[in-house]
């Protein structure tokens, strides 16, 4: 499964990565109030990559698509790939100011982009790769106020399945163990 990380930094732009430095990995929103999220982990299992970003001297992001219809252009600030026993674990992450009237859009566009670019490595490379529908997770981080105990622990996070999505709300401008969203 290791083999799937290796295969990610083949597949992704390298301007589109996120890097794991020091056990941690800061996904950045400048045009928001929520300025970053710093993503703590001790294992090394972690691939991450952001498709908000704009890439210079290149094409807008997806070419083939017509640009006027923003949702199918939605992009979000982060997405971690995590692998624990044979699992592989994605958490796909917003950073919002106190209103966010489309996070659910941006996350469902997310999580097919996930299925896309899953089917793609199944393609271009010998192995196959599946994930659980229950190992995709929607982190929101927001300045709104939440419970102070919300998500302090891994017991105490609560998700709410809007759409099929497993969505968590968190405190933005903060520092969070990764392994408290999955595990």
């Amino acid at each position: 499964m290791k083999q799937l990380l290796t295969n990610l930094s083949n597949t992704i732009n390298e301007d589109l990565v996120i890097p794991f430095v020091s056990n941690e990995i800061e996904i950045r929103e400048e045009r928001s109030k929520c300025k970053k999220i710093t993503l703590k982990s001790r294992r090394k299992n972690i691939f991450a990559f952001s498709l908000d970003k704009n890439l210079d001297n290149r094409c807008k992001m997806f070419p083939f698509f017509n640009q006027k219809t923003k949702i199918i252009t939605k992009a979000n600030d982060g997405i971690v790939f995590y692998i624990d026993n044979n699992e592989i674990y994605i958490l796909l992450c917003e950073l919002k100011s106190n209103r966010f009237p489309d996070y659910k859009e941006q996350l469902e566009a997310g999580k097919s982009f996930v299925y896309f670019l899953l089917a793609i490595l199944n393609n271009a490379f010998p192995s196959t790769y599946t994930i659980k529908e229950e190992n995709i997770k929607c982190l929101v981080f927001s300045l709104r106020k939440t419970p102070r105990k919300y998500g302090t622990k891994r017991n105490n996070i609560e998700y709410k399945v809007m759409n099929g999505l497993n969505i968590g709300e968190f405190q933005c401008n903060d520092n969070h163990n990764i392994e408290k969203f999955i595990l």
